[in-house]
């Protein structure tokens, strides 16, 4: 095919200013721990008195050992109390860890990266306001947002002390002097900054190094628990929230997203089977990927991942079979970036 077409395809979608899905691949290059590498880390860090919770524990290794997946071995048992508690608490303390290194190689390397790049090439063109949906619980998309100059909507008003807003979203926020836009961030399982009170209210915290204490961190774990979970605020808004963003997209940017997650990809299926364009770029696509868009009836596609060690395939809907691209990066959206400004 005229690589000519697939190339004008794809910028034009781009330029529309998708609503951008980001998955855990977007942030693994920055050192945030895959689900593999989080299940060993909770394997080894985690210890109990009580005999119950010891047993159960125990049982979870099994489970994680024989199904080498996180949510399934977790969806493999009903976990108690004290186990989640744990979970949740050591999952934040590595995230957060692996995040505030992240944050200083931003810092370090003067706020420039390619996910604040894709920002700022899609502010102007969008009436200065860019969507994203996320099911990380890390701050790239935060930190991107910043780099690009941009007003950061969560949900949550932007203090040192932020408190939770059910219509904080509703204000026209990307003509604030002294930004250059709106970026809506809709983080579907929770965040870092995140937590919750022994009342219960929901409370932004940014950047903190511990757990405060009699506060929990309001991140989902992987299981059955998160299915409980998003039915309570801030989860039940933001799900909301990011539900009416995919349904009024013009397009989607998937960036490490693997349609592996209920609470997004169902949306994202009905719209892209509506005839909405989809871009996805990641490292290696998912078969759940495959079977959502390739085997799903989607017209308008473009699906990027890598094929050797420097070279591109490419699934278009403009060709009957995939394209390999030699020595060329465009899964990686610091390439991708060259490939639509070209």
């Amino acid at each position: 095919m005229d690589f000519e077409n697939l190339l004008k395809q794809i910028q034009e979608w781009t330029n529309r200013g998708p609503t951008i899905v980001l998955g855990s691949g977007a942030s693994a290059p920055y050192g945030l721990p895959s689900m593999w590498a989080l299940g060993e880390y909770l394997k080894f860090e985690i210890s109990f008195v009580a005999k119950e919770d010891t047993s159960q524990f125990e049982e979870f290794k099994a489970q994680l050992d024989k199904l080498g997946d996180l949510e399934l071995a977790l969806q493999a048992i009903t976990v108690r109390p004290n186990v989640l508690r744990a979970i949740v608490h050591k999952t934040w303390d590595l995230v957060n860890k692996k995040d505030h290194e992240a944050y200083e190689y931003f810092i370090n390397e003067q706020f420039s990266f390619p996910l604040g790049d894709l920002l700022k090439h899609l502010i102007y063109p969008t009436d200065q306001k860019v969507s994203i949906v996320t099911t990380n619980y890390d701050r790239l998309a935060e930190y991107a947002a910043s780099a690009a100059g941009a007003f950061i909507c969560t949900g949550f008003t932007q203090n040192y002390f932020g408190a939770f807003s059910n219509s904080i979203h509703q204000n026209n926020l990307k003509v604030l002097r002294g930004f250059s836009g709106q970026v809506n961030i809709w983080k579907v399982h929770g965040s870092l900054d995140w937590f919750q009170t022994k009342n219960e209210e929901s409370k932004h915290l940014p950047l903190r190094q511990k757990i405060p204490k009699a506060m929990k961190p309001s991140i989902v774990t992987p299981g059955l628990s998160k299915y409980l979970e998003t039915h309570l605020e801030p989860y039940r808004t933001i799900l909301s929230q990011a539900d009416i963003e995919l349904e009024n997209a013009n397009g989607f940017l998937c960036i490490g997203y693997g349609f592996n997650d209920s609470h997004v990809q169902q949306k994202l299926i009905t719209q892209i089977k509506a005839n909405k364009p989809i871009i996805v770029l990641t490292k290696q696509l998912t078969e759940q990927t495959k079977k959502a868009i390739l085997d799903n009836g989607v017209k308008d596609y473009a699906l990027i991942e890598e094929a050797g060690t420097d070279d591109t395939r490419i699934y278009s809907s403009l060709e009957k079979d995939p394209l390999i691209f030699k020595s060329k990066m465009y899964w990686s959206l610091d390439q991708y970036l060259k490939l639509i400004k070209s």
